[in-house]
């Protein structure tokens, strides 16, 4: 109940006793011979007296309501916790859980957006750290190589753009020089070693390393590739390297 509601009907049984109580009183001056004088007095206590009766009825009345309750709680209670019998969600309303689910629902629903904004917070600091350390060994291994800052640039922006969406960036603004001294197994490693970091599967890394080195691959075929992307025999330019971020 709200409170205007409450003032409301407070009044209201105000208005209510004080007319009943002004009923009473008049009758009992008249049947008894009181002196008008003294009709106020009897008005006050007539109206005390209404007002005791009114507290001992809901008093009463609360009392009989609360073992009424109890009995009724303890009977749900017994089913709720009787082997064989089924937990309804009348029950656990009956037995008084509701509000009480309703509110730790609410708790749990406000940790849960915390935590779970602090998680995915966390995780992309976490990518974007990944991120930063492939896209710093992709710049060390083609600059210890001998590539230019412009095909350098071109190179970590075919990573960054394959590890991102799982497939290669057609590299035409840029061409990448095919050095004899870099061999396809260090290129197919490379790409494995990034691949490696996100889980990308073959397909998608075979295709990323035969457009990014276009020229080391134009006359090889995409199963040729695809089937052997990591090679850990012998000495290569790039070896393989599970930890790079």
């Amino acid at each position: 109940m709200s409170h205007k509601r409450y003032v409301f009907f407070s009044l209201l049984i105000q208005v209510i006793t004080i007319l009943l109580a002004s009923v009473i009183s008049i009758h009992i001056c008249e049947i008894f011979g009181i002196n008008q004088l003294v009709l106020p007095l009897v008005l006050g206590g007539i109206y005390i007296l209404l007002r005791m009766l009114h507290y001992l009825g809901i008093s009463i009345a609360g009392h009989f309501l609360d073992r009424i309750l109890s009995k009724r709680q303890i009977e749900v209670a017994w089913d709720i916790f009787t082997p064989g019998k089924v937990q309804t969600q009348e029950n656990c309303r009956d037995y008084g859980h509701g509000e009480l689910m309703k509110k730790r629902m609410e708790l749990f629903h406000y940790e849960y957006q915390q935590e779970q904004q602090q998680f995915l917070y966390q995780k992309e600091r976490e990518e974007n750290e990944k991120l930063e350390a492939v896209l710093k060994y992709t710049k060390n291994t083609f600059n210890r190589l001998g590539f230019d800052e412009a095909e350098i640039f071109q190179i970590s922006e075919s990573v960054r753009y394959f590890v991102t969406n799982r497939q290669a960036l057609s590299c035409s603004k840029v061409s990448i020089k095919k050095r004899l001294s870099v061999t396809q197994i260090a290129l197919k490693n490379f790409a494995w070693n990034i691949a490696y970091q996100y889980n990308i599967g073959s397909d998608a890394t075979a295709t990323f390393v035969m457009e990014t080195f276009s020229e080391w691959f134009s006359n090889t075929a995409f199963d040729t590739v695809r089937k052997n992307l990591r090679t850990t025999t012998g000495r290569h330019k790039i070896e393989i390297d599970e930890h790079i971020a």
